[in-house]
């Protein structure tokens, strides 16, 4: 496996988490900055999610009856439109329609990469490619809350953004540039109408809806814990910006080692084997959570501990999609991403229900409720393959 080819592709793949999980940390600045209540600013996440997930559901087949290479080329395009006119922004409302432009173009580069990844590479190197990937997503998750925050203390909040133009305008570049644009060919050529059979044909594909809701319930509680404990730890413990994004920060340090690790062991233990370890770690950290003391350090351990359990399982998670369905892989990843991804939209909505009552306790509680569904969703799947 030649990862020099694949390198625009990996950085492509960052940009999403880094727009999206960097917006986490501002979110309280916002709250500050703008007098509105926490759940309005919190909007800023929801309306980067739903044209993004709403994306997700074509782009794949889009990709499939034009052009693989045109579509990443007009993600990068859009996204870096929408992050620059995010950083523009005098008030909420034009950042939250900002956010719609920055979300479209991030739809049109996550599965359509997902699934090049997984056409471009032997079969039995899939899982590492697969953990390498997971590297590419865990890094824009690790910098997007730490680069967030940093830049906010330092230079102000819209200069997060303008890094985030940069960032897409650079890894459009490379791609447009990369010498080797080879890609499988398309095969059957679809007309544009065509798109919803081929969508609900992805659909039914055996074990494709099941571990769609699985990675929509992780994503529940992965999402949940992030955004309502940077809050927490904002009005409780009073704690900085930058040092609530190093916090979250901490999920993706330990993932940048874990996820090829894990891609490894998914090759060689088997998918299913390994999703389950990843999410007993993610409880395990959301139970240290509860028992640790409100304090910079013990939060900064649970993190780690949590990035461990979350990288583990998104990997094998990832790979069984990739694998359920090779003649459809880019239709499939389209359906997988979207479901999945539909948990980041909704978690801040609808654990905003228990944590203005009752509190992060609460939110916590439903969080691990989250991952053992995920993990009963998992079990359903009975896909053809010895890798799982």
């Amino acid at each position: 496996m030649d990862v020099k080819k694949l390198l625009p592709l990996y950085i492509g793949a960052a940009i999403g988490p880094l727009g999206g999980f960097g917006i986490v940390t501002l979110i309280p600045v916002f709250v500050q900055a703008w007098a509105v209540e926490f759940g309005t600013a919190s909007l800023s996440i929801t309306f980067y999610m739903a044209p993004f997930i709403i994306i997700l559901i074509f782009s794949g087949s889009i990709a499939q009856v034009f052009d693989v290479r045109k579509t990443l080329l007009f993600g990068f395009a859009v996204y870096a439109l929408g992050a620059a006119m995010c950083g523009l922004s005098p008030n909420l409302w034009t950042l939250l329609a900002s956010r719609i432009v920055q979300g479209i173009g991030a739809g049109f580069l996550t599965p359509v990469i997902m699934a090049l990844i997984g056409e471009l590479v032997p079969e039995r190197h899939v899982g590492k490619a697969m953990g390498i990937l997971g590297l590419a997503y865990t890094v824009g998750v690790t910098l997007g809350p730490l680069i967030s925050g940093l830049i906010e203390v330092r230079y102000g909040w819209p200069w997060f953004f303008y890094f985030l133009t940069a960032i897409a305008l650079g890894a459009g570049t490379l791609y447009a540039v990369s010498r080797d644009t080879k890609q499988p060919g398309k095969g059957k050529q679809f007309g544009l109408l065509e798109i919803l059979p081929i969508l609900k044909q992805a659909l039914l594909q055996p074990g494709v809806l099941y571990l769609s809701l699985a990675a929509f319930s992780l994503f529940i509680a992965y999402i949940g814990i992030m955004t309502f404990t940077a809050d927490h730890m904002k009005t409780s413990l009073g704690l900085p910006s930058d040092k609530i994004g190093t916090i979250l920060s901490g999920t993706g340090f330990s993932g940048i080692i874990v996820s090829p690790i894990a891609g490894f062991l998914g090759d060689h233990l088997g998918r299913k084997k390994v999703f389950f370890g990843g999410c007993s770690i993610a409880i395990l950290s959301v139970v240290m959570m509860v028992l640790s003391p409100n304090a910079f350090t013990p939060y900064l351990i649970c993190f780690l501990v949590l990035g461990t359990g979350a990288a583990t399982a998104w990997t094998s998670l990832n790979t069984m999609a990739v694998e359920s369905s090779p003649s459809l892989r880019q239709p499939v990843t389209s359906v997988y991403n979207a479901i999945k991804f539909s948990g980041y939209a909704l978690s801040p909505v609808i654990l905003s229900f228990l944590y203005a009552p009752l509190h992060i306790r609460a939110v916590r509680l439903a969080c691990i409720c989250a991952i053992v569904i995920a993990c009963f969703l998992a079990l359903k799947p009975k896909i053809h393959s010895n890798k799982f």
